[in-house]
């Protein structure tokens, strides 16, 4: 049995095609109330997967639900994890599996500094995915996972095979690296998508030289981490991959929602700063971010 925990767009997104491949999960809503909500609704879900609508029914529970818990997907945002997989302290069985899908990094560590007797594994998604109500979700995007342990030497769990082909899954070791350069990315185009309120294609003419003084700095940054990557072409690549879609971060704007940029673009600039890095185009860029975040009445961190 599989839970997941976080009932937004990427924990929808799990459970629908687990559930489509007749994988075992139940969906761990927020309190009694969203609970109550999803039950009035008779748990459905109208799932669109870009070929064709399915109309699916999930199982739901609260945190407060007693059964043990042996594998648990984390899909909250990264400033809510903590507190998210707290609140399941007592149906977490010795040694469970922990599935971190946050963005950014932070989130994860302070999950493996609370929770010592669990296997934490980091999941890196480019899949993309957006609810147009409450119980309806689109697939916008089909990308893929890795996932790895952040703890090294953590062997894969048995499951991770039997997932079905439509979560399109890698095993990989050493998983560090590939949240750093998926970290990279995300500053180098969400923060300008929240200060130009623009969709990801829009990035290279409305940011112009800041740009590329970003990714310049963003690949200090990660060589400071000792990760390699050619972080222009990868950044030009995702921008024009998914050039009409809106950020999370932007989608977090609009909805009125606290946003990541903590764990990622603020991370990065910490990074920085401890390794001795000068960045002035990243420290303007989130300065800016986090000014564009207070004129919406929204929190900066």
């Amino acid at each position: 049995m599989l839970h997941i925990l976080g009932a937004g767009s990427l924990g929808l997104l799990w459970a629908a095609r687990l559930q489509q491949a007749g994988v075992a999960c139940r969906l761990i809503v927020r309190n009694e109330s969203q609970l109550r909500q999803w039950n009035s609704n008779g748990n459905r879900l109208v799932f669109d997967d870009g070929t064709a609508k399915h109309t699916l029914s999930l199982a739901t529970e609260t945190p407060d639900t007693p059964a043990p818990i042996e594998n648990l997907i984390v899909a909250t945002k990264a400033h809510a994890a903590l507190a998210a997989v707290e609140s399941l302290r007592p149906r977490l069985q010795p040694g469970a599996a922990l599935f971190l899908l946050q963005n950014g990094l932070g989130s994860q560590q302070a999950i493996a500094d609370a929770f010592t007797d669990c296997r934490i594994y980091c999941v890196s998604v480019t899949d993309g995915a957006w609810r147009p109500s409450e119980h309806e979700l689109i697939w916008a995007g089909r990308g893929h996972n890795t996932v790895g342990p952040l703890r090294p030497g953590t062997a894969p769990p048995d499951w991770l095979n039997d997932l079905p082909s439509s979560i399109s899954t890698t095993w990989q070791h050493d998983i560090l690296p590939v949240l750093w350069r998926k970290l990279a990315v995300n500053c180098a185009i969400n923060p300008f998508t929240l200060i130009y309120d623009c969709r990801n294609g829009e990035v290279p003419e409305r940011a112009g030289e800041w740009l590329g003084q970003c990714i310049a700095e963003l690949q200090q940054v990660l060589a400071s981490q000792g990760v390699d990557a050619n972080l222009a072409e990868q950044v030009h690549a995702v921008i024009l991959a998914t050039a009409n879609n809106s950020s999370s971060t932007r989608q977090d704007l609009h909805a009125r929602r606290r946003t990541e940029l903590s764990y990622f673009l603020g991370y990065a600039c910490r990074a920085a700063q401890s390794a001795g890095l000068s960045t002035p185009a990243l420290d303007r860029l989130l300065l800016s971010a986090q000014d564009a975040l207070r004129r919406h009445q929204l929190p900066a961190d």
